[in-house]
């Protein structure tokens, strides 16, 4: 779900700099330097996103179980054993990597749109 939320936001930071890019296309930008400069905030942003993902999900996981351990039912007067959260190093990579590569796929089609903008078209806007 979260590749969806990338896309928008990519495909309305094109449209929103349309005018922009045309001026870089005008002054003589190639289409590969606007296709790797929208390609480059995709990647920003999916590491940025993946991140704070993972940090703010083991901070969560620790924060409900240590908080839920003495309350959890059983006789009166016998505490409740501790669940501690398990995260696996290669678990927590890949997730992080898989965050990445889904940013960087869906960031392809607007940085595409945006390195084929013809520039009169874009300064016409």
């Amino acid at each position: 779900m979260c590749y969806i939320g990338i896309v928008t936001t990519l495909y309305t930071s094109v449209n929103e700099r349309i005018k922009e890019i045309g001026t870089m296309k005008a002054i003589g930008a190639k289409p590969w330097f606007i296709l790797s400069m929208f390609l480059s905030e995709a990647v920003l942003i999916g590491l940025i996103g993946s991140t704070l993902g993972i940090f703010t999900g083991t901070g969560v996981a620790y924060l409900l179980t240590s908080g839920f351990g003495a309350s959890v039912g059983g006789p009166p007067g016998v505490a409740a054993p501790h669940i501690t959260p398990i995260f696996l190093p290669n678990d927590l990579l890949y997730v992080w990597f898989l965050s990445l590569s889904i940013s960087l796929v869906t960031g392809v089609y607007p940085a595409w749109k945006a390195s084929r903008l013809s520039p009169l078209e874009a300064l016409r806007r």
